[in-house]
């Protein structure tokens, strides 16, 4: 069962939980999901296969190649995108999602209105500040499922640091909030870290102080105080992929969806 698979099923058990809502959107956005293609792509536009339900069109998605497969009856042409950039493609083409359709698979349908406020959610971006740390102490204390949360929510960081510390940190200014600290050799990557832990927050439904995001290098003097005061979260080392040419492969040039 997929990460995707298993908040659905949560949902399925309590559909008015809004925070179970959330994770599921919020495993949609983190997952690698597979478009069966109506033909075989060009370098700038794909075509996927879509169904057809109530009137309105959803693009079909598959969490795993092998249920796309068997949803098609063999093989096919297909794109594999991450469900986050699926949901920015998807903008102000009037179509939902539609999960597993034709497999014996778990599914799910994602109404457009839901994929317009999502994307929407996306395009956000913290705000950038300039700030001394004055002082920092133990993290705050999360709720067990949140704390979960940011578990999974971390391993999309893989190859951007090699690990992350919660702490609770006061600026000079005296404002005290949750900051997490990002430990690695690509500082460059603290915007879209920053953009990770944002999302985070939104689909997590935390109530509280926003929360701030560092970056250090290894070997900055301030490392071994995180790591003796805060919560360390290790990060996934990403492996060697095989190389799968596909449309919009090009960075800066996503696929356009027809």
């Amino acid at each position: 069962m997929t990460p995707l698979e298993r908040t659905i099923v949560m949902l399925q058990a309590a559909p008015e939980d809004p925070a179970r809502f959330s994770a599921v959107l919020e495993r949609l956005c983190d997952a690698e999901v597979f478009l069966a293609l109506e033909a075989e792509a060009s370098d700038e536009n794909v075509t996927p296969k879509t169904v057809e339900r109530d009137g309105q069109s959803y693009v079909a998605i598959f969490d795993t190649e092998l249920r796309l497969a068997e949803a098609v009856g063999g093989s096919a042409d297909y794109l594999s995108v991450s469900g986050r950039a699926l949901v920015q493609m998807l903008v102000g083409q009037d179509s939902g999602i539609a999960l597993n359709p034709g497999s014996s698979a778990i599914g799910y349908v994602f109404e457009r209105t839901t994929l317009d406020w999502l994307a929407r959610s996306l395009d956000e971006r913290p705000d950038e500040m300039a700030q001394q740390i004055a002082e920092i102490g133990p993290p705050p204390a999360l709720p067990p499922k949140a704390l979960e949360a940011l578990s999974a929510k971390l391993t999309a960081a893989q190859g951007l640091a090699e690990f992350a510390c919660l702490v609770q940190a006061r600026d000079g200014a005296g404002v005290q909030n949750p900051l997490i600290c990002f430990v690695g050799e690509f500082p460059a990557a603290q915007a879209d870290l920053a953009k990770l832990i944002q999302e985070y927050l939104q689909f997590s439904q935390l109530d509280g102080a926003p929360w701030d995001v560092s970056y250090l290098l290894p070997d900055h003097p301030m490392v071994a105080r995180f790591v003796k005061t805060g919560l360390r979260f290790d990060l996934p080392i990403p492996e060697a992929a095989p190389e799968r040419p596909a449309p919009g492969s090009t960075p800066g040039q996503p696929p356009i969806l027809r």
